[in-house]
Parts: structure tokens; C-alpha cells; sequence
């Protein structure tokens, strides 16, 4: 059965205005399997996750952790700074994944040895909590060469971290998804929906179109079958929990 999940971002008045535990009971009323919680719609800078833990067990729902934090720095080296924070955060609401984006890898400089000890350290060996990079917006980040060599040099060093695919982010990079999906769909365990198009000469995020040729369809044709659909996009109605409902019932016949 294929899984769909919901991002808090996608119910942004909500999420913004009444705190993303809001959404908890919104996601598991419209039959979503899973939530992803957002770092940056937090007001405070250091939240306080007891009410969204409750709500999360509550709802047994399945809980992604997003930061918006890139994996290695400028200078190749392991960001630690971001991941001391944003680690225990995640360990709190009971996360299986923590989505982070790539940053600046630099194979021979960028060490995976360390990330393996240093999750190990920081992790507890009974969490579910593992690691998934996203092709983020940025162009060191969202290149397929780029995010092919990380994975495959993960793969090769058996580190258990997968590929969250966005599928609409490739039209900030340039790339182009279907050949996107193609080159990296073997290391994807998690994806993200989503439908961009141009509008006044910038890129807006809008809602996944019906039509069964619509490349949102296509591409998730070369993609794992068998791993969570993430929503991504803005989720709007007078009855949010049927209109979300409805989504979830499209993207899983996809």
C-alpha cells in the first residue's frame, strides 16, 4: 500500500497560525500515513515539541523531521554545529527521518567516516531516526552529478541515507526531472510533490494537476513504488481535512 504523507508547510495558515500539533489530527483525518514537521515555521528559536509529540503519538502518524540545514559546509567539512540542534529536536517528536539538504560535499575532503561516528554518538542505537538529503533549490545542491556522487560514494561506505526526491525543485537548478529521476531513483526513499510553474518571471508552487499525462505522473513513474509520497504544496478549501483527503486519495492511485 503506498504510503502519503503531508508536509505541515502544505497547511500554512494553520501550521502559522495555530502551531504545526494543529495539523496532526488535520493529516490523520484526510488519511495521510505520515507528517512532516517544518524547523523553519517554528516562531520560537527554540520550540517547545511536547504538544507535537502528544498529537503525533496521538494520531500515530509516521513523523519526518525538515531542517533547513545543509549537511556539509562551505568548506567541505561536516556542519555539527546545526546537526547538535537540530538532531535532538527530531529524537523528541520520535522522527524516522531527518531531512537536511547536501550542502557542499567534496569528495576527498568531505569525510563520511566522521558523519557515520558522529551519528552513531548522537543517535541512539533503539531510534528509528536515519538521515535523508533533498535536492534543495541551490545549484551545489541541487545537481545531479553532485547529489550521484554523494550517494554513490554512501552507498559504496554502507551509510544507510537516502535521497528525498523533490520533484519540483529541479526547475530552481535547471536540471530537468525526468533525467533527474532517472540517474538518482535508486537511492530515493522518500518524495516530494509538487507542481511548479512561472508566474511574472518567478517560480510558484502550485497543486498537483489531475491530467494522467501530467509530468508530475512521469516522473513518479521512475521512482520507487514502494516509499512514502510527500504533499508539498498549498492545500486550500473551506473543508481543509476534504481537500487534503482528496489529494491523498489522487497521489496514491498514481
Amino acid at each position: 500500500m503506498i504510503q502519503v504523507f503531508t508536509t505541515t508547510a502544505s497547511l500554512g495558515p494553520l501550521a502559522s497560525g495555530h502551531g504545526q500539533e494543529c495539523c496532526v489530527p488535520v493529516a490523520k483525518a484526510a488519511g495521510c500515513a505520515g507528517i512532516e514537521i517544518r524547523r523553519e515555521l517554528f516562531q520560537e528559536e527554540n520550540p517547545s515539541l511536547a504538544a507535537l509529540e502528544k498529537e503525533i503519538k496521538t494520531g500515530r502518524l509516521v513523523s519526518v523531521y525538515s531542517a533547513p540545514v545543509e549537511l556539509w559546509n562551505a568548506d567541505g567539512s561536516l556542519n555539527t554545529e546545526k546537526l547538535d540542534v537540530v538532531i535532538p529536536e527530531a529524537l523528541v517528536i520520535g522522527a524516522v527521518w531527518l531531512k537536511t539538504s547536501l550542502g557542499h560535499y567534496q569528495p576527498g575532503t568531505s569525510d563520511l567516516a566522521e558523519l557515520e561516528q558522529y551519528w552513531a554518538s548522537h543517535v541512539p542505537a533503539e531510534s528509528a531516526l536515519k538521515l535523508t538529503v533533498e535536492n534543495d533549490q541551490t545549484p551545489h545542491g541541487g545537481n545531479v552529478r553532485k547529489l550521484q556522487r554523494f550517494f554513490g560514494d554512501c552507498l559504496q561506505a554502507g551509510l544507510p541515507i537516502c535521497m528525498t526526491f523533490d520533484i519540483g525543485n529541479w526547475n530552481w537548478t535547471g536540471e530537468e526531472g525526468l533525467q533527474a529521476a532517472a540517474a538518482l531513483g535508486n537511492y530515493v526513499g522518500y518524495i516530494h510533490l509538487k507542481h511548479v510553474e512561472t508566474v511574472n518571471g518567478k517560480f510558484v508552487t502550485l497543486a498537483l494537476p489531475e491530467e494522467s499525462g501530467s509530468l508530475w505522473r512521469s516522473i513518479l513513474s521512475l521512482l520507487p513504488q514502494d516509499v512514502p509520497r510527500t504533499i508539498e504544496f498549498p492545500v486550500e478549501g473551506e473543508d481543509l481535512i476534504q481537500a487534503l483527503k482528496q489529494y491523498v486519495a489522487m497521489i496514491a492511485e498514481a
